[in-house]
């Protein structure tokens, strides 16, 4: 992945939060403190389908390869092609075939296939026949149909076409609705319980607190991604999400900004502490 000195600067710099974006434009770095957007860099401009955080740091799937870091620093894994990345202590990435594999002592060691992978978060992946959890070097279905998301934080949850489950005695109805993606900040999730949360179909983000989902007021566009930075007060902040279209959201007290990426087909986001070297 080569890197390019390209920025737009709209703000104050910071260096308390980083996010990640990727696109069909290319990987993007935007700086950001509270909701306060700061310098947006495109790292790479070759397309990038998913993101993840492994060991610290940004792991890339792309149509080339599943990279580690960026710009020069950036460790080509040997996986190939890949539609999907994620961490749950080691590195799992799924190619387009549905070919799932886990990376352990710097090889990746095949661990099933899966319909379509369209996700991963922790141990789950999100399939065109349903969710599947990969242990070791073994992936088992675990239910549902058509999931296009998962979360597997705290209370792992599902977005399907038919609605957004949680894992309880088997998989539970949460909403009602075509969900698209969903999302849970790992930093405020416990065990058997859901932090920080959110959900949404193409028409509405809903948000998960105490106890319950409930739609989100202000936001009328279609929301494919959520990351979560540092909550600024016990009520919430720190939360971020991205449209399709290439508009970074970021929650205040009074709703949400918007802010221009200049970014086309925007797919994932993923926050970390900031600082260069990735």
């Amino acid at each position: 992945m080569s890197s390019i000195d390209e920025k737009r600067v709209y703000g104050p710099d910071s260096d308390e939060t980083a996010l990640f974006v990727a696109s069909e434009t290319g990987l993007a770095r935007v700086a950001v403190v509270g909701a306060r957007i700061g310098e947006i860099e495109l790292l790479d401009r070759d397309a990038t389908n998913d993101l993840a955080v492994h060991d610290d740091r940004l792991a890339a799937a792309t149509d080339e390869d599943v990279f580690l870091g960026t710009g020069e620093d950036a460790e080509s894994t040997g996986f190939g092609r890949a539609a999907a990345v994620g961490s749950d202590g080691t590195l799992l990435a799924a190619a387009p075939d549905g070919t799932v594999a886990r990376r352990i002592d710097g090889e990746w060691e095949i661990a099933g296939a899966v319909e379509e992978p369209h996700a991963i978060d922790g141990s789950l992946i999100a399939a065109a026949d349903g969710v599947y959890r990969c242990t070791g070097t073994d992936c088992q279905h675990v239910g549902l149909d058509d999931a296009n998301d998962v979360a597997a934080a705290g209370t792992p949850h599902a977005a399907t076409t038919d609605g957004l489950y949680r894992l309880g005695n088997g998989w539970l109805p949460a909403l009602d609705g075509t969900f698209s993606m969903v999302s849970t900040d790992r930093g405020t999730a416990e065990l058997g319980a859901i932090g920080r949360a959110h959900a949404a179909t193409a028409e509405t983000l809903y948000r998960h607190t105490e106890g319950e989902w409930s739609a989100v007021d202000g936001v009328d566009r279609a929301v494919v991604d959520v990351a979560y930075g540092r909550a600024k007060s016990a009520s919430g902040g720190g939360v971020y999400a991205v449209t399709a279209d290439g508009t970074l959201l970021s929650e205040t007290d009074d709703g949400w900004r918007d802010h221009p990426l200049g970014l086309r087909g925007v797919r994932a986001v993923v926050a970390r502490p900031d600082r260069k070297q990735v």
